[in-house]
């Protein structure tokens, strides 16, 4: 008897399935090492939603025609009229070889420049707002502000210098004679906005020390030269000297009235330690590079005349004035006579959420400082002051690029010469500022980074990501690196793009832009309304997967039937390569697409058309952002045995735009086959 055949169950089909890439860009890894929610490499693509991919926004120009170079930073400055706000774009321009403050708005059609001052033609410029003054600093220049009290007739203000003083003060002691002991006296006389230089000082010797006068009848009397538009006098005391013999005085008495030109000096008055006698003149304003407001109180750093100063304002009131006249504002020293330089400082918190000021150093080899700002009040005398000092934090991680640290989510993020870090708080350390790497999975694209130009990257946030314009192998910036702190800290490189400075812009509807000014000269916005088009030029964008294995060792076959791309509302040309592993060698399966846009008619009907043609109220319209299918699936057939595969999708052309939301292979498991 013939036994009719069994019915053999059909093989169960598998999928591997994609359907996210929060891991980003991990160029670091072999191929064969990296997970599948990642990607071996990428150019000009973003993530979003929950990890999907899609080509960057383009560029396209914002703002009137600038009228030359920008030197340094776009700065938004905020002009405040009754209940009204009006934003404005304010950058120092090179016309002519003369760099002048020019500002605009963002509807404006062109550029205002104001004339009669003029400002270094090569130095960068920094930018800081405090009321109706925007504080102007290139390192070069003395400190100058943009007065924006008037909207219709903006001006420059500047601060003429005070002359030293050119003689020492003379002092006389009275019921005070003999040697043994010697006191020193120097003064300094006040601008509105910083103070000269100390005089020489003078000697007074005597038989005791100076906490042992007697009152009213044993004190030194301290006579000086008046000062042509001083605001006030300052003395300074010491009462020994350095290595080198030189007089280390501390200031004893502040603000003196300028229409008196002597103090009497009893012994009973204490000295501010905190503050000692200037050896540059400070009257027309410190020569500084970059700042920042904490509660209402400027800060200021990059002194190219003193390199450890951070320069602190006064009060309200007397937000620009760093001179010791009793209004709150001076200076103090940071890491001083090290290699660590302060080069940034930001609003921050300590460890346990307190608000602070932080200040970043700049020392060698990569390595840095990070020191917190505080303050306490002290006694002196019967006077009780107000003195700042700071405390360094844990940690040696400074920074090369000043301009590149940013604050997300109560943390920052800046790069490092060994890599890109973050000081914040972690869950099983609180109340501790701890510093870690964000880099690990691209640390071989660090080795790229041009060391030397490291100083001009610039950082900014927005909408959940971190943008980074760095000279990657060259003495300019040229790729933006975008990371996700919210997509497992992922990275996004790169973007070919040369952006000299990015900046956010709230225009006057209400409306953010995203701006960066590029080396071509000229202002872009990030924007979406037109694809893969920078101002007219096509860009390409690409995507390549690591290596998709069948098994966590690699040994196990498949056969693959087919790979599935899921696309959200794609459109224009997009290509796609697989490359599959198989008994014969590297097999490669292309495969274009260019799918039509269909115009999904929006209106009072909600009638379907495919035409774009536009029409009245209560007819039909066309959305701009709903215009492509919802997804398309695109299939490449593969039917072999394969050991493993990697997938590209990349463009060429303008006008491309999608979201790749899955990437699924299809499959028959086979297990391991014997090659030999």
């Amino acid at each position: 008897m013939i036994n009719p055949p069994k019915a053999t169950k059909a093989p169960e089909i598998k999928r591997k399935s994609v359907l996210d890439w929060s891991v980003g860009t991990v160029t670091d890894y072999d191929s064969r090492r990296i997970v599948e929610d990642a990607l071996k490499s990428s150019v000009n693509m973003v993530l979003e939603q929950n990890g999907v991919l899609r080509p960057r926004p383009s560029l396209a120009q914002y703002g009137p025609e600038l009228l030359g170079e920008i030197l340094g930073e776009i700065f938004e400055c905020k002009v405040v009229n009754g209940t009204k706000a009006t934003f404005y774009l304010v950058t120092m321009q090179v016309i002519e070889g003369d760099a002048y403050i020019c500002y605009c708005k963002g509807e404006d059609t062109e550029w205002t420049q104001i004339e009669g001052t003029t400002y270094d033609a090569s130095a960068p410029v920094h930018y800081v707002q405090i009321g109706d003054k925007v504080l102007v600093m290139n390192g070069v220049d003395s400190l100058s502000y943009l007065n924006i009290s008037d909207t219709e007739d903006w001006t420059i203000v500047t601060f003429d210098e005070l002359e030293d003083p050119a003689d020492a003060p003379t002092a006389t002691a009275t019921g005070l004679s003999g040697t043994g002991f010697v006191v020193y006296y120097a003064i300094t006389a006040n601008s509105s906005v910083g103070e000269t230089a100390a005089s020489e000082s003078v000697a007074v010797d005597m038989d005791k020390a100076r906490s042992s006068w007697e009152s009213g009848s044993e004190y030194v009397t301290v006579t000086w030269d008046a000062i042509d538009d001083a605001t006030g006098y300052n003395v300074y005391m010491g009462t020994g000297v350095d290595g080198e013999g030189d007089p280390v005085m501390y200031l004893l008495q502040a603000n003196i009235d300028p229409s008196i030109t002597t103090f009497k000096d009893d012994g009973s008055q204490a000295q501010e330690i905190s503050r000692t006698a200037p050896e540059y003149n400070s009257t027309s304003g410190p020569k500084t590079t970059r700042g920042t407001v904490v509660n209402g109180r400027v800060w200021l750093v990059g002194d190219t005349d003193n390199p450890y100063y951070v320069w602190y304002g006064g009060d309200y009131g007397h937000e620009i004035d760093f001179s010791p006249s009793g209004y709150g504002g001076g200076y103090i020293t940071v890491a001083s006579g090290t290699k660590e330089v302060p080069i940034a400082v930001m609003p921050f918190r300590r460890g346990t959420g307190d608000s602070t000021v932080v200040v970043l150093t700049q020392g060698s080899n990569g390595s840095g400082r990070r020191f917190q700002i505080g303050y306490s009040t002290v006694s002196y005398g019967s006077e009780s002051v107000v003195v700042w000092s700071p405390t360094e934090d844990s940690g040696r991680d400074g920074t090369d690029s000043p301009d590149a640290v940013v604050v997300y989510n109560n943390s920052l993020f800046y790069p490092s010469r060994d890599g890109f870090k973050t000081t914040g708080t972690m869950p099983s350390l609180q109340n501790i500022l701890s510093t870690r790497t964000i880099s690990a999975t691209i640390q071989d694209q660090l080795a790229l980074l041009k060391s030397s130009a490291m100083s001009k990257a610039v950082g900014l946030t927005y909408e959940n990501k971190i943008y980074w314009a760095l000279p990657v192998g060259s003495n300019e910036n040229n790729r933006v690196w975008v990371y996700h702190p919210d997509q497992k800290g992922a990275w996004m490189t790169s973007w070919y793009l040369n952006v000299k400075w990015m900046t956010l812009y709230n225009d006057n509807s209400g409306e953010t832009h995203f701006l960066m000014y590029c080396a071509d000269g000229k202002i872009y916005e990030l924007d979406r309304a037109a694809a893969t088009k920078d101002d007219e030029t096509p860009f390409s964008t690409d995507m390549t997967s690591g290596t998709v294995l069948f098994s966590k060792d690699g040994r196990d076959w498949a056969r693959l039937i087919q790979v599935v791309f899921t696309l959200l509302r794609p459109k224009g040309e997009i290509n796609f390569e697989l490359h599959a592993v198989t008994e014969d060698g590297e097999m490669v399966y292309k495969l274009t697409i260019n799918p039509q846009e269909g115009y999904r008619a929006i209106g009072w009907s909600q009638v379907e058309q495919k035409s774009p043609k536009l029409v009245g109220w209560s007819k039909l319209t066309i959305p701009p952002e709903d215009m492509a299918q919802e997804y398309v699936d695109v299939f490449i057939e593969v039917d072999e045995d394969v050991q493993s595969f990697t997938y590209n999708v990349h463009t060429n052309k303008s006008g491309v735009d999608y979201k790749m939301s899955s990437v699924v292979a299809e499959y028959v498991p086979i297990g391991i086959k014997d090659l030999s």
